[in-house]
């Protein structure tokens, strides 16, 4: 399958100096040098964030603060409902008392929401680096 002819205009990944290793190890795959970064400098090692386990306690926590930002904001507004049907029926103790539930299920949504959009930030700026420590990423 590797011989296959190619539609006109494509070319062949050996073309451009890559291979995929198919040729039983005589090709260039098998005597590649380690990564290295620009400068001939190491690339990044494994045991830093692109760890497996790493990466899938990030992606845990910000599923946690993501479904926690919604769960608080909601029980806010329910809160805040009820304490204005309190209020109407005439139950200030328990409108007072609901509508402190309310803020302070408000706030916990804002802290949540402000968190998550900086984990937004971290990972959109980290996110590179550590999927060039999983998979090597090329410019050719």
């Amino acid at each position: 399958m590797s011989n296959a002819s190619l539609p006109p205009g494509a070319s062949s990944p050996r073309e451009h100096g890559r291979d995929d290793g198919r040729d039983g190890g005589r090709g260039r795959a098998a005597d590649a040098a380690p990564a290295r970064g620009e400068g001939g400098a190491p690339g990044p090692s494994a045991s830093g964030a692109a760890n497996s386990s790493t990466m899938a306690l990030i992606l845990h926590a910000f599923t946690l603060l993501c479904c926690g930002n919604w769960i608080f904001g909601v029980a806010g507004i329910v809160f805040a409902i009820r304490a204005a049907h309190a209020r109407d029926r005439g139950l200030p103790g328990r409108a007072e008392m609901l509508t402190r539930y309310s803020w302070y299920c408000l706030g916990a949504a804002g802290v949540m929401l402000f968190v998550m959009l900086v984990l937004t930030f971290v990972v959109f700026t980290q996110s590179g680096s550590w999927i060039q420590g999983i998979v090597p990423v090329t410019n050719y």
